[in-house]
């Protein structure tokens, strides 16, 4: 089974752009990818354990950074938390002033809603 360790935060004392976010998840989705081909389990469920592992670390910790990186990984591999999750997320990072990170997380959502009944969700492990 993976084991769950972080991610790494923004350390260099500035608000990361868009840009900026879009090369962590981008190296972010590359990391949960090269997890899931090493996973044990081989059961076809590798990635949405590890999406589930990192976003409920994420919120334990209220890393707004770490959440906004989460689901926007997880939206680039097209899955979304469960919907109460999702607005769980939404407002950890909405009292972060960073317009970045509030701005990721509308564009996971309105993904999410596009997508309609049919998008690929995953639930939070309860580890």
């Amino acid at each position: 089974m993976t084991t769950c360790s972080g991610t790494k935060a923004a350390s260099w004392g500035r608000q990361p752009s868009a840009t900026d976010m879009l090369h962590f998840i981008r190296a972010s989705v590359r990391s949960i990818r090269r997890d899931a081909a090493n996973d044990l389990q081989a059961d076809g469920a590798a990635i949405e354990r590890r999406l589930s592992c990192l976003l409920r670390q994420a919120l334990t910790t209220r890393s707004p950074f770490e959440i906004a990186l989460v689901l926007g990984s997880a939206a680039e591999l097209m899955l979304f938390p469960e919907q109460d999750v999702l607005e769980q997320c939404t407002a950890a990072v909405q009292t972060a002033n960073q317009q970045a990170l509030r701005g990721l997380v509308w564009a996971v959502r309105h993904r999410s809603i596009r997508g309609g009944p049919n998008v690929r969700r995953f639930a939070i492990d309860a580890h």
